[in-house]
């Protein structure tokens, strides 16, 4: 999905440079098509649930009554409606949007969830195990909401990354503590010159 936004994104400043689109114009046809993708991508993660890495994770069996019918993490948006003097329904803080999400409901693992809180910092809060995500980067509070969710996506995205860099520093280290260990290196060079000399004289 990365690579088709990045596809895009070059084809139509290809076509800004060759004089077939302006820039304004080319701006609006990326943002509808970066717009398309993010939907495109939450409608996979809730047609596939909560992301399942491995079998640490343990789901909540717990049901609320008041929680929404379907399957994967629920998120809680909050919003603000401010209303300036004369009428004016536009406000500046009607743009910021609040998003949160219970972690246990993603479905991480242990290294992935140590992997998350790394992330995040502050934005975690340990006693409600809640992660909040706030934007008020664009104008318009419907572009802020967009915004949390990649946002969201790519948390988990690198978070899912805890499992192979784990695995590849266990890896390391039983490297490095066998390379010092002298006798194993003896019967290691004996045993690979064994093999050299079987396979040139069989």
């Amino acid at each position: 999905m990365k690579k088709k936004v990045e596809e895009r994104f070059n084809e139509l400043g290809d076509m800004c440079e060759r004089g077939e689109l302006e820039v304004e114009e080319a701006y609006e046809q990326f943002k509808e098509f970066e717009d398309q993708m993010v939907m495109e991508y939450g409608k996979m993660m809730e047609a596939e649930g909560p992301p399942k890495f491995d079998g640490t994770a343990v789901p909540d069996l717990k049901k609320n009554l008041d929680d929404p019918p379907g399957e994967g993490p629920i998120l809680r948006w909050q919003t603000r409606v401010v209303f300036a003097p004369g009428g004016d329904a536009w406000h500046p803080k009607n743009r910021k949007v609040k998003m949160s999400v219970t972690v246990k409901e993603l479905g991480l693992s242990k290294h992935q969830f140590r992997r998350l809180r790394e992330l995040v910092g502050k934005r975690y809060h340990p006693g409600k195990d809640e992660l909040t995500i706030t934007s008020e980067r664009f104008e318009h509070r419907e572009e802020n909401r967009k915004d949390c969710l990649r946002t969201l996506f790519s948390l988990i995205e690198e978070a899912g990354k805890a499992n192979k860099m784990v695995e590849e520093a266990r890896t390391k280290y039983v490297k490095n503590r066998l390379r010092a260990n002298p006798a194993f290196m003896e019967r290691l060079r004996a045993k690979t010159m064994k093999l050299q000399e079987s396979t040139t004289f069989p």
